[in-house]
């Protein structure tokens, strides 16, 4: 379906509006009137919906113009049923002018708000126009590059405000992620964020909350009580579902901001074996900050704000290698807590099995305190210079025969911070294991998923919903098919054997490991980006990818610890010592002063 940009006279609702409707309102989106009649029963029904009545000529006379309010949980926001009289609009095709009684506006300028408002563009303009711009210009060097602890005393010192901050970040998402080079990482923005700020520097009751005032960005398959929870797919893109995650709660009660949603891969890179890595059907694709080059996923979004300072934090998950891919390759922290750390609960599915949600920042310090919040755990072991000292670490490359300067240095500065340097190091990665976790992954996705949609009372119920909502308009739902989607959906593999071959993978991975560090005698394996570790986050341990370097053309290197299940803080700590030996990160040269 051919979309076009269409002028706007008045506009009308649809149902009982109750006051204060205008606030509830998601996005614009373009339909045919016969798509819209079926779509207003079947799917915008439970919300108020209004249409807005063009004037002018239309490219395509059956285009029509919906803006709809988002339910909650999938319940209606007004507890009256839909009702309207049809009037034929004379000379326009097909399109009717849909009448109530109760409500008409007339105000074309007030219309164009309604509309400005609820983009991402909207949502950002109106918060700015509350707080200087200029201030915020000035101010931003404070925040570029800095880590948590670096603002929160940059506030203490009376430099910097939370509303300031979150200022810099709304600032800055508009003139790099919708404007400049366009990175297209967010998929959401909370109105209220600014608001929130503001009570923030009021109350001042952070105590020992290292996140008290922190924006965070969440990847956009983390449930939440009043953004959408999409998974990047165009079918659930207006989707509310009325709750927080366990994860966004624990957030919020360390005092963190919930700033946004971060764009992903379509359905955590499940859609189809041929869709790029970033690309979602609700937002488009997610370009990386430092060259045209693959940003990777499925975490894509929440890496690319991380590089660019769009939030103090931004939180990934992971099934295999979606954190650390992705931050590797856009030159962040990315941290996979052990399997069954941080909860799952409340997060669109790939594979229950599998699935860890963690942060991707700027440094490991920050990677800590998110995990420390997220997990609601003290950490039983503290960040220092001298973590590594006598540690015994195991290489899975041999920088004395690469002709790369990066790996040489990775070892150098290892051996700087103290470390005990182990060579020929390597886990076995069998074809058989990864066809058996494809198997798991596709019998998952749909039993997962299904109970996930139908339990949250999402506006499709089942994964054959989505599959036949795809195919209503495939060049916007499913540009690159769904080929993934299918193949789940004609599997009817019976949950017991499912969950008897992902225990079988778990435990053979988890022996594997385990072998070599105890072969080896080792505290922690380091690999390059997310070379040859498959078996890791089957296994459940835990990774941490630290910048390491930009290679000769300038793509971003990252070096990976592997530790030991359940060996969080100790990895973390690890890490934070060659991180702080190393300094290897640089900000993407657009956004270098």
């Amino acid at each position: 379906m051919k979309k076009s940009v269409i002028g706007v006279s008045a506009v009308v609702l649809i149902g009982l509006a109750a006051a204060g409707v205008y606030g509830q309102l998601s996005q614009t989106e373009k339909v045919t009137t016969k798509e819209f009649s079926h779509r207003n029963l079947e799917i915008i029904s439970p919300a108020v919906t209004m249409l807005l009545e063009k004037a002018g000529k239309f490219e395509k006379p059956e285009v029509a113009v919906v803006v709809t309010p988002r339910s909650v949980g999938g319940k209606p926001t007004t507890s009256k049923p839909p009702t309207a009289i049809i009037e034929k609009i004379p000379g326009v095709g097909g399109i009717k002018k849909i009448v109530t009684p109760r409500v008409e506006i007339k105000s074309k300028s007030k219309v164009e708000k309604i509309v400005e408002d609820t983009s991402l563009l909207g949502k950002i303009d109106k918060q700015l126009k509350t707080i200087d711009i200029h201030v915020l210009e000035a101010k931003e060097k404070l925040v570029v590059g800095a880590d948590i602890s670096q603002i929160q005393q940059r506030i203490l010192s009376h430099e910097l405000t939370y509303e300031e901050l979150v200022g810099i970040y709304l600032n800055r998402i508009k003139k790099y992620d919708l404007n400049g080079p366009k990175l297209n990482a967010i998929t959401e923005i909370n109105a209220d964020v600014l608001a929130e700020a503001r009570k923030l520097d009021a109350t001042k009751a952070y105590g020992n909350m290292a996140l008290y005032g922190m924006p965070v960005l969440l990847k956009d398959n983390i449930g939440t009580e009043k953004l959408p929870t999409s998974a990047g797919s165009v079918a659930l893109r207006n989707w509310v579902i009325g709750t927080d995650a366990p994860l966004v709660k624990a957030l919020k009660t360390n005092g963190a901001l919930i700033l946004g949603k971060t764009n992903m891969s379509e359905w955590a890179n499940y859609m189809s074996e041929g869709i790029p890595n970033g690309y979602s059907g609700k937002q488009g694709q997610v370009k990386n900050p430092y060259l045209d080059i693959d940003p990777f996923g499925s975490s894509t979004g929440s890496a690319v704000a991380a590089a660019s300072d769009f939030a103090a934090i931004t939180i990934g998950t992971e099934t295999n290698g979606s954190i650390i891919a992705p931050s590797a390759i856009q030159s962040v922290v990315g941290f996979k807590p052990s399997l069954g750390t941080v909860s799952n609960a409340l997060i669109i599915p790939l594979s229950s099995h599998f699935d860890t949600p963690g942060p991707i920042t700027k440094s490991v310090k920050d990677a800590y305190f998110t995990t420390e919040a997220i997990t609601n755990l003290k950490m039983n072991t503290k960040l220092s210079t001298v973590a590594l000292k006598g540690r015994r670490v195991g290489l899975m490359f041999d920088e004395d025969y690469s002709d790369s300067s990066i790996q040489r240095k990775i070892v150098a500065d290892l051996k700087a911070a103290g470390a005990i340097i182990v060579r020929e190091v390597g886990f076995r990665e069998e074809e058989e294991t990864l066809f058996a976790f494809s198997d798991v992954l596709r019998d998952d996705f749909k039993r997962d998923l299904n109970q996930f949609l139908k339990g949250n009372k999402a506006p499709y119920q089942d994964l054959a919903a989505i599959i036949a909502f795809n195919e209503t308009d495939k060049a916007r739902n499913m540009k690159y098919g769904q080929s993934n989607l299918l193949e789940s959906q004609n599997s009817h593999v019976s949950e017991s054997v499912t969950n008897e071959a992902a225990k079988r993978l778990i435990e053979e991975s988890a022996r594997n490991l385990n072998q070599v560090f105890q072969a080896k005698k080792l505290d922690a394996i380091i690999t390059i980006n997310s070379d040859n570790i498959f078996t890791v986050p089957i296994a459940g341990f835990p990774e941490l990818t630290i910048p390491a370097g930009y290679n000769e053309g300038g793509s971003p290197v990252g070096a990976t610890f592997i530790g030991l299940n359940k060996s969080d803080a100790n990895l973390l700590a690890m890490g934070y010592a060659y991180e702080q030996q190393s300094k290897n990160r640089r900000s993407p040269k657009w956004d270098t002063k």
